[in-house]
């Protein structure tokens, strides 16, 4: 009798933090477990919906008289994503440490994740393999957090699930072994996050926040200019001489117009930049995920009786002393071919950038004027965006704007000069 007594006392240590357990071939007696060592919550860092880069939930089953805790996570691809705590786990006393058994799944080799328990790292996964299996035990007493850190792979595809990752988590007990088992499940978003970081459509009706020059407007553009073109150069006479500005805003009422607004009389003098500037600061991530590009998006149209030896324009966004040209001195009439009217139409830009997280970048609409008052030009610009995109962008879509970047010479200026000309002092391009 008291071998059996012995036998059950040394069960019962070794197997305190199950829920319930049936001990068989000893009279079927049936032993209710004490309340388990070490137990386990949600971490507070599942997801900002606000948000919506990220997503975690924390759920647990029964499977084999075992209570299994399942951690699941869904994120972007191609982006680090932080999850910290993502499970606390609290005791009193106790040493605790996590131990990898296995990685499965249809696209673990795109999986890249560490876990660590509170300041120790415990399980690596580099490309769907246990680099690390286990870390230094820690001590818990009260709560200690538990934290994943998981990047995916552009190979595995949106809104799957990209792996498994199962791990024990063990502790001592008054000097028994036990262990509780915590599944890790990573997936991948359906839909690539977007987190609009500055818009204007201009529908405020005023430039609040843009730095800008005297001819630099907002305007609620519900009506046609008729322009007839008086000034020009000598016997060179505009064809044709009288044109319908007939454009519209790309979205609502209002849009900025750049240019002589005054179609009555000629352009100034002498020779001027007019321009929209804006500042728009990059985070160097939101809610736990790393803004790694971001899409700058705008529309533009420009009209001209001029050429692009004369009157241009320059659009552009710069980091520091870096900056990407989207139109460097551009007019649609080249070289000194002043005199036909050009409307571009309404154009859209849209372009992806990395290297600029952490930092200010400036987006810049300049149009530039010749030093007479010859064949006036305008230039308008509606729906500016500036977004942090979530997913995997292509090196054909991505212009770094790192100093070191890879993006094509034809692309990337590494100077903050924008293009001027010299019409002072030196005549680089004159009338006649």
């Amino acid at each position: 009798m008291r071998r059996i007594e012995a036998l059950l006392l040394a069960v019962l240590l070794c197997v305190g933090a199950l829920a319930a357990i049936t001990i068989t071939n000893v009279n079927e007696w049936h032993v209710q477990a004490t309340q388990p060592p070490v137990k386990k919550i949600a971490g507070r860092d599942l997801g900002n919906p606000a948000y919506g880069v990220k997503s975690g939930r924390v759920y647990s089953s029964i499977e084999d008289g075992l209570n299994v805790t399942y951690v699941e996570v869904s994120v972007p691809r191609c982006h680090r994503v932080t999850f910290s705590p993502v499970l606390n786990v609290s005791g009193s006393g106790v040493s605790a440490k996590l131990f990898a058994e296995s990685v499965s799944g249809s696209y673990a080799g795109q999986l890249n994740a560490s876990i660590t328990l509170g300041p120790n790292l415990q399980v690596v996964v580099s490309r769907g393999t246990i680099t690390q299996q286990t870390g230094t035990p820690v001590t818990i007493s009260g709560q200690t957090s538990l934290s994943l850190q998981v990047a995916v792979g552009s190979g595995a595809p949106l809104g799957v699930e990209v792996a498994r990752i199962y791990t024990w988590l063990y502790f001592n007990y008054s000097t028994a072994k036990a262990r509780q088992k915590i599944v890790w499940i990573v997936k991948t978003l359906p839909t690539p996050p977007r987190v609009v970081l500055f818009y204007d459509g201009f529908e405020s009706g005023t430039l609040a926040g843009w730095t800008s020059t005297t001819y630099a407007y907002v305007e609620q553009k519900n009506y046609d200019v008729t322009v007839t073109e008086t000034c020009y150069y000598t016997t060179i006479r505009p064809t044709p001489q009288t044109i319908t500005d007939t454009t519209r805003p790309v979205a609502g009422s209002w849009l900025a117009w750049i240019g002589f607004r005054n179609q009555v009389t000629c352009e100034p003098v002498p020779a001027r930049d007019d321009y929209l500037r804006r500042s728009i600061s990059v985070p160097s991530s939101i809610d736990g995920v790393e803004v790694k590009y971001v899409n700058a998006t705008f529309w533009w149209r420009f009209l001209t009786w001029d050429s692009a030896n004369f009157d241009y324009i320059t659009l552009s966004l710069s980091k520091g002393t870096t900056t990407f040209y989207w139109k460097n001195g551009y007019n649609p009439n080249s070289g000194n071919n002043y005199g036909p009217f050009r409307d571009t139409g309404w154009q859209r830009n849209s372009t992806f950038f990395s290297g600029v997280a952490g930092s200010t970048i400036t987006l810049s609409f300049l149009l530039h004027t010749y030093s007479d008052q010859y064949y006036r030009s305008w230039l308008y610009i509606d729906e500016v965006y500036v977004v942090a995109y979530f997913d995997c962008v292509s090196a054909s879509q991505d212009p770094s704007l790192d100093v070191a970047g890879s993006a094509p010479a034809s692309s990337l200026s590494l100077t903050s000069t924008l293009l001027t000309r010299q019409d002072n002092g030196s005549c680089v391009a004159c009338r006649g």
